[in-house]
């Protein structure tokens, strides 16, 4: 029985079918189904673009910046290092300079304790203000004169 209530079935709803056309529909509907999905995965590959370009964009913000800081900071580093070596030159020279007045010092030091000293002090009179003792005559050349 089960034949022949489907061969009825059959009759009942049977219809030509053309191969090409249907051959054509099934092709209409997996390019359709194609095109779908293709529109899916590229607007999520749009998405995921999106995602990658904002992404670069703050990389790329996030390199300038960190950039930007180092430049700076070697910038600030050198202009250091040229004051510490200017500052070091001056400590240099005025090391030396003390050395010299130390030197002065104790070269007038020496001074002050040959000042007291009798025979020293009659030097310098008769050589720097031309003093002479009572009953000595003073010679000049001719040539200390000019």
């Amino acid at each position: 029985m089960a034949r022949k209530s489907r061969s009825r079935q059959f009759k009942r709803s049977s219809r030509v079918i053309d191969m090409d056309e249907a051959r054509k529909e099934r092709q209409e509907k997996r390019e359709q189904i194609q095109a779908e999905e293709l529109h899916e995965k590229t607007a999520s590959d749009e998405r995921r673009l999106k995602r990658k370009r904002a992404l670069r964009r703050k990389q790329s913000r996030h390199r300038l910046l960190v950039i930007g800081v180092a430049f700076v900071l070697v910038v600030m580093l050198a202009f250091s290092v040229v004051n510490i070596i200017k500052l070091k030159g001056e400590e240099r020279e005025a090391l030396k300079k003390q050395e010299q007045l130390k030197a002065k010092q104790e070269q007038m030091q020496e001074e002050i304790k040959d000042v007291g000293n009798e025979e020293n002090v009659e030097d310098l009179a008769r050589e720097k203000l031309k003093l002479t003792k009572p009953g000595e005559t003073i010679y000049i050349p001719e040539s200390e004169e000019q």
